[in-house]
């Protein structure tokens, strides 16, 4: 087995038996679209956490890791981060949580109040980028966008041996998104999953 594979392997085992002597976080609940929404803490791993993390690593392409830093700028952000984020700008209507990942992968589970945006949609060849872009509260006035109104945005994906959140935060920043209303969670549903916290599966 390879270095880099043996090095994932062992911060996942590392990372899944520290979730289970940690303590229980308080539950952190919150509204998004009208529905409440708690994220706990479980002292049992589900067995989606394995199944996220057993597909990053059969993914998993050298060097295997993602970079600390996204971007310039853009700040990195851990689990606490996108709990706070999601009790406030969230729940405000003021931030969106952002699965960067295409849709088939989010089958094993994804975070709660999270949206689907895959990285490939706001890409500068996509010719339906503006139009996401607007969504998330830019205007556009003669081809020029004003991002002051823009939503915050936390950007995830499986996790540290995936780049789709990295991909989407560059095309984004590429597009002119201000860095200073984006954040990067680069734990991804990897980590997420591995500290028990809770997760949403999708409808079969």
């Amino acid at each position: 087995m390879k270095r880099a594979s043996i090095a994932c392997i062992l911060t996942t085992v590392t990372s899944a038996a520290a979730a289970q002597s940690l303590p229980v976080t308080d539950d952190a609940v919150f509204t998004f679209n009208g529905q409440e929404i708690t994220i706990s803490r479980s002292s049992v791993l589900p067995d989606t956490s394995f199944d996220v993390v057993s597909r990053a690593l059969s993914d998993c392409l050298q060097p295997c890791l993602s970079p600390m830093t996204a971007a310039r700028n853009v700040a990195t952000v851990g689990e606490l981060d996108v709990i706070e984020f999601m009790s406030g700008p969230l729940e405000n209507g003021d931030g969106l949580l952002v699965d960067a990942r295409l849709p088939e992968d989010r089958s094993a589970g994804y975070i709660p109040a999270s949206v689907n945006i895959p990285s490939a949609t706001v890409a500068e060849t996509n010719p339906f980028r503006d139009e996401i872009l607007m969504a998330l509260g830019a205007e556009q006035y003669q081809g020029i966008f004003n991002f002051e109104g823009a939503m915050d945005l936390v950007v995830y994906d499986d996790g540290p041996a995936t780049q789709d959140a990295p991909v989407f935060i560059q095309d984004m920043l590429a597009a002119g998104y201000p860095a200073n209303k984006i954040h990067y969670y680069r734990g991804g549903m990897q980590v997420w999953t591995t500290l028990g916290l809770t997760t949403t599966r999708a409808a079969q």
